[in-house]
Order: structure tokens, then C-alpha cells, then sequence
């Protein structure tokens, strides 16, 4: 995999870990945090889901595996922003 890619693909995760500390900052409801959460994680998983979905070739399976795997990592960071920002603010106050 050529580097660029790979450097999307960080600051993709970065973006959603920073995303995750800012949201459990936000006096929102527990819903619409998750519901943004949501809406923050899912749409860069869905524009390769798409064609993998429509095509059925040999490559169709190992990209949908992909996505899948591109939407757990997601919310893994996503949640991981969360539990810091948590254990940040626990500790200080």
C-alpha cells in the first residue's frame, strides 16, 4: 500500500479520536451524541461500500471486508475519544 493511503487513513482515525474528546465535552443528550457519532463515522466507509456492493467481481468481497473493518477501527477511536476525554475529566475533578 503506497504511503499516501496510508497517511489518509491516519489522519482519518486521528480526526475521529479528536472527534470522540470533543463530543463527550458537548452538553448534549447521550442520544444525539451517539446519533452524531454515527453520522461522523459512517459516511468515508460508505462511499467504498457502495461500488463493493453493486460489482460483483472477485474484488467485491475483500473491499465490503475492508469497509467493515474501516467502520469498526471508526468507532474504536471514536470510542476511545470518548473514554479519554472521560478519564481526563475524572481525574481532574
Amino acid at each position: 500500500m503506497p504511503v499516501l493511503q496510508h497517511i489518509v487513513l491516519a489522519f482519518y482515525l486521528l480526526f475521529l479520536l479528536a472527534a470522540g474528546w470533543r463530543l463527550w465535552v458537548v452538553g448534549w443528550r447521550c442520544v444525539v451524541k451517539l446519533a452524531t457519532a454515527f453520522l461522523l463515522v459512517a459516511p468515508m466507509p460508505l462511499l467504498f461500500i457502495l461500488p463493493g456492493l453493486m460489482r460483483r467481481d472477485a474484488w467485491s468481497g475483500l473491499l465490503v471486508q475492508l469497509v467493515i473493518t474501516l467502520l469498526v477501527c471508526g468507532m474504536a477511536c471514536l470510542a476511545g475519544g470518548f473514554s479519554a476525554a472521560r478519564l481526563r475529566a475524572r481525574r481532574r475533578g
